[in-house]
């Protein structure tokens, strides 16, 4: 049976959100969308073009462009992590 992707409390396509696709991998995806800015994204401070390429768009500012950030940037979306595995105690 294939594995139920979680979807994220963000409104629209999360498939198209910056932090979507930078833990797929895209990064040129990313650039593509970051190259032009117009909001910051309020949960990971991505700078974006579009409103609908982040989680939480608001007023540019005191975000961060992906170019710099790229290789340091973790998964910020709960919905994006794997699942932990339970610890079963011993018996």
């Amino acid at each position: 049976m294939p594995k139920e992707t979680e979807a994220c409390v963000c409104a629209g396509k999360h498939e198209e959100h910056i932090c979507f696709l930078h833990s797929k991998g895209l990064v040129k995806e990313v650039e593509s969308l970051t190259d032009k800015p117009t909001v910051t994204c309020s949960i990971c401070l991505v700078n974006a073009n579009s409103p609908d390429n982040v989680c939480s768009p608001t007023t540019l500012g005191g975000g961060f462009r992906y170019s710099d950030m790229r290789d340091s940037k973790k998964i910020i979306c709960d919905s994006l992590a794997e699942p932990q595995a339970e610890k079963k105690e011993p018996i």
